[in-house]
């Protein structure tokens, strides 16, 4: 589905570069379920701003069901965010002013999709998310597990093929963040292409397999087995808040 080869992202700071991404090569097939895990600063993020087409490399391809990133115009470049692409973030990044289903619906109105199957689609988000009892609720009136449900729901509205989310349990008590990934776990086996950032090791352990990050590289690959709570880049974070 997904292939990078010799990927940069380098960053020009007065006189000086800064590489987040150095040679990242790397392949994600159909229907996978990636975990990027790595310290702070190790370029998780960027890579995930990479893969969801919100920034472009400094030099290498990124190809995209065969098709080059680079040789898309602005507005093919859009459409391919839109239709094939949601997008998860541990802010929620909802808006404030609209309830549950307008929310839901935003994406929708950006690609021109009818008003009547936006409202069929956002009812059917939220009821697959466990939330048809909240559509008319404004994100004030949520609780923050119930917020990143409809940050899901809005993510999977224009029915996406990928799935990327970056750190989507960070701001959530543990038992919201054990519904939240049994979400994610859920969207993954009915063959949404799933990337999760994370700083916790019970995060990276449901994934099929993880890559580790170090400097802008991609350091390791192992399995999710092989994740251990004694790599010190899970000193802090962990599902959720503790109490």
């Amino acid at each position: 589905m997904i292939r990078l080869e010799d990927i940069w992202r380098t960053f020009v700071m007065g006189d000086q570069s800064l590489h987040a991404l150095q040679a990242v090569t790397e392949t994600f097939a159909a229907g996978e379920h990636v975990a990027i895990i790595g310290p702070s600063g190790s370029g998780k993020s960027t890579l995930l701003n990479i893969l969801g087409c919100l920034d472009k490399p400094t030099r290498g391809q990124y190809f995209f069901d065969g098709r080059a990133i680079e040789s898309l115009d602005p507005d093919e470049l859009a459409q391919l965010r839109l239709n094939e692409i949601g997008f998860i973030f541990q802010a929620f990044h909802l808006v404030p002013r609209l309830d549950a289903t307008a929310n839901i619906e935003l994406p929708m109105t950006l690609a021109g999709v009818a008003r009547k199957e936006r409202s069929e689609r956002a009812r059917a988000a939220l009821e697959s998310v466990g939330l048809g009892d909240r559509a008319g609720h404004r994100p004030a009136e949520l609780s923050g597990g119930q917020k990143q449900r409809v940050a899901i729901a809005r993510a999977i509205s224009m029915q996406p093929r990928l799935l990327l989310a970056d750190e989507p349990t960070g701001n959530l008590d543990t038992h919201s963040g054990e519904q939240i990934l049994d979400l994610l776990d859920g969207l993954n086996q009915e063959g949404i292409t799933l990337a999760v950032v994370t700083h916790d090791p019970e995060v990276a352990r449901r994934a099929q397999r993880v890559l580790e990050m170090r400097d802008g590289e991609i350091v390791r690959r192992i399995s999710a087995d092989e994740v251990s709570d004694a790599n010190p880049i899970f000193d802090r974070g962990r599902v959720g808040k503790r109490p």
